[in-house]
């Protein structure tokens, strides 16, 4: 774990805020998702200059785009999360698909069959199939925000989540505490220890590798409170990731919606409730008496509905042990 003084605390938690800023417009970067489709009518002619409009549902923001003569359409630089995906074309019934999820560096493709204009105004799909990553060969996995948030993870460190993904073991010698500032402590499928790659929203967030077995020191790690989700990739990433020579970990962090919501949890352990190891029950050696108490809270929604949003968090943990007493901010 990472030990900050009191101002260095204060300043990561107001960049953290600034970082989370969301505007109407996203700029391309690793992390973000494409989705694809073809339209077409009942007889499986294409549909061209058809109207496809694609709409974040936290934030209300749409993206328009028209179908090419082929009646294909690509929505590219797309935030991983929730949309509804409507298209319209003159003469035909409207076609709208909810719930469409996207996940982290996701190529998916979505494809509509629009029906002649009749009596009804609109089609709604009210629950969209899962998507398929369609366009990517890289291998890995995607962990959901709701493990990093409701599993009872040691330190709170989302590293715990990493072996998840098949073909992820854990390798000594190496951690987020061993290495100066902070390390990986995982390898996948044969890759060299310590060489993985960690971006936050398409940006790195560690060092290059730099040279025969050095590490890859990891600067900055989010609360896991504020991660949406992030992503393993083991083997099969593509040329955009080439600053490493090992796994790649790609986090999405949430953001503010038109709705304001917030949380706050504390996560608290005890010398009373933990089990000895077993070498040191062996030897009759007892375990040393410490607490460890982690506590914060978060807030997000709107500065201009539609338009601006922020979110805000704050950690903090104390370890307490018979003669130290340690303030260290994750």
């Amino acid at each position: 774990m990472t030990y900050l003084t009191v101002g260095k605390q204060r300043w990561a938690g107001v960049w953290l805020g600034l970082m989370l800023f969301q505007l109407a417009a996203f700029g391309q970067a690793s992390f973000q998702a494409q989705i694809r489709g073809v339209v077409q009518d009942a007889s499986g002619g294409v549909v061209p200059n058809a109207k496809v409009t694609i709409t974040n549902v936290a934030t209300n923001i749409s993206v328009s785009a028209r179908t090419d003569e082929r009646g294909s359409y690509t929505f590219n630089g797309l935030h991983p999360t929730t949309y509804s995906v409507t298209v319209e074309a003159q003469g035909f019934q409207a076609k709208e698909e909810k719930d469409v999820v996207l996940a982290a560096s996701q190529q998916s493709t979505l494809d509509f069959t629009l029906m002649p204009a009749g009596v009804a105004s609109s089609v709604t799909v009210t629950e969209a199939a899962p998507l398929l990553d369609t366009g990517n060969s890289a291998l890995g996995s995607t962990v959901q925000g709701n493990y990093t948030r409701d599993i009872p993870l040691y330190g709170r460190s989302y590293f715990g989540l990493v072996f998840l993904s098949g073909g992820v073991t854990e390798v000594s010698g190496a951690g987020t505490s061993d290495n100066y500032p902070a390390g990986t402590n995982f390898v996948s499928n044969g890759q060299r220890n310590a060489t993985a790659e960690v971006r936050l929203d398409g940006a790195p967030t560690s060092a290059p590798e730099q040279g025969e077995g050095d590490t890859s020191n990891v600067y900055y790690q989010p609360s896991v409170e504020t991660i949406q989700e992030f992503k393993v990739l083991n083997n099969g990433f593509s040329a955009e990731f080439g600053n490493n020579g090992g796994t790649v970990i790609n986090i999405v962090m949430k953001s503010g919606g038109n709705q304001f919501h917030g949380s706050g949890w504390w996560f608290g352990q005890r010398s009373a409730l933990d089990a000895n190891d077993f070498f040191s029950n062996a030897a009759g050696i007892p375990i040393t008496d410490h607490s460890h108490n982690q506590y914060g809270g978060l807030v997000g929604g709107p500065i201009k509905k539609n338009k601006m949003f922020f979110l805000v968090d704050l950690e903090r943990a104390t370890d307490v042990t018979p003669r130290q007493i340690t303030n260290c901010p994750n």
